[in-house]
């Protein structure tokens, strides 16, 4: 058996490929499987798995129908033998130790899942400001507690922002044992978030390693949700809705609202802030929804949140944000006024309705 399987969703990351391979095949911890799944990528990327697959027999090349991130990482785990799994994402790239370093914590504590930290990274940056570390108020790796296991119940800022699954490494028994898979949702659609909770949730002996180890790209060109507008936006609100199930399922919603709330405010935010003005209305209603049955709850207390943040929810909750950001859209879309020095003009609605010129 090899220590641990390292699985590889791939779609079009061409001209990033190589650079995270390499970064797994170099490991500093030989003793891996690599499994790269082409999830039917259009561009060159089964050809490069293919020809790094020729050269290292640790490697596992599939090819498959597109089907989604999730059905990607679990056909990878399907075919897996490692004691424990990794998921990397593969227009991103990995330090040379850290598999090396993840597996012999895990194996110390005897863990279910371990975690590390990770960077933010963007190569059209200055080389000294590539590489920066994720940090946040809310969530702190070198916070959490050192050469001690843990449940997610003594330490709920794990599950408060980011679920950044590929920067941990799973025993294989443990997701085996309560039966853990990805959501099957088409596309790169979130699945990671429900992924993560149910993780953190049944989990007995979790543990962080305080480095940072992981680099996460974060680029303009990237085919990511941060440039997204159309109506797959509106799914985080759905994976949101199966949290939200898989805590009440495993008995810690309670213990964990406060900082799950939060973190669906967080995730959702700024995609309904983006989404085209077609979609918005039938997106805010998820919203409603979503945080209407927690602010319910008597003992809901925001604990998390700034003032901005609670008015933010409870314009959901009260069927104000709708309105506001409604017409924030038809104004930049319907009304303009444009004032030079050759030029002075109002549009209504694409009737102009002043226009004087010098």
């Amino acid at each position: 058996m090899v220590k641990v399987s390292v699985i590889m969703p791939t779609y079009k990351v061409e001209k990033y490929l190589r650079q995270c391979i390499d970064s797994v095949i170099n490991q500093t911890l030989s003793d891996i499987e690599i499994i790269l799944v082409d999830d039917g990528s259009p561009d060159n990327c089964g050809a490069i798995i293919d020809e790094y697959a020729a050269k290292d027999s640790r490697i596992i090349a599939i090819h498959k129908k597109n089907g989604g991130y999730g059905s990607a990482v679990n056909i990878g785990l399907d075919v897996a033998t490692g004691e424990y799994i990794g998921i990397v994402e593969t227009d991103d790239f990995i330090a040379p130790d850290m598999y090396e370093k993840l597996y012999d914590y895990a194996k110390l504590l005897d863990l279910d899942v371990c975690k590390c930290g990770f960077n933010e990274y963007n190569s059209t940056k200055p080389a000294n400001e590539q590489i920066r570390k994720w940090k946040d108020e809310h969530q702190n790796f070198e916070a959490f507690p050192k050469n001690k296991a843990f449940t997610i119940e003594e330490n709920p800022d794990l599950i408060v922002i980011m679920a950044s699954i590929w920067s941990n490494i799973y025993k294989k028994d443990f997701l085996k044992k309560h039966n853990i898979r990805v959501n099957g949702t088409p596309g790169a659609s979130y699945q990671d978030f429900p992924f993560m909770a149910e993780v953190m949730c049944k989990a007995d002996k979790i543990g962080v390693i305080p480095e940072y180890l992981y680099n996460w790209r974060r680029e303009d060109a990237q085919d990511s949700s941060t440039v997204r507008k159309d109506a797959r936006l509106m799914i985080m609100a759905d994976q949101c809705e199966e949290v939200k199930r898989i805590l009440k399922e495993t008995g810690k919603y309670d213990i964990l609202k406060e900082k799950i709330a939060f973190h669906f405010l967080i995730c959702n935010i700024g995609f309904y802030r983006n989404i085209e003005l077609k979609y918005k209305k039938q997106y805010f209603k998820k919203l409603h929804n979503l945080f209407f049955d927690i602010v319910q709850d008597d003992d809901f207390k925001f604990t998390e949140f700034k003032d901005f943040e609670k008015k933010t929810v409870m314009d959901f909750v009260n069927n104000k944000f709708y309105t506001k950001e409604y017409f924030k859209q038809i104004r930049k879309k319907f009304i303009s006024i444009k004032i030079s020095k050759k030029i002075f003009k109002i549009v209504l609605f694409g009737k102009v309705l002043i226009e004087k010129k010098n």
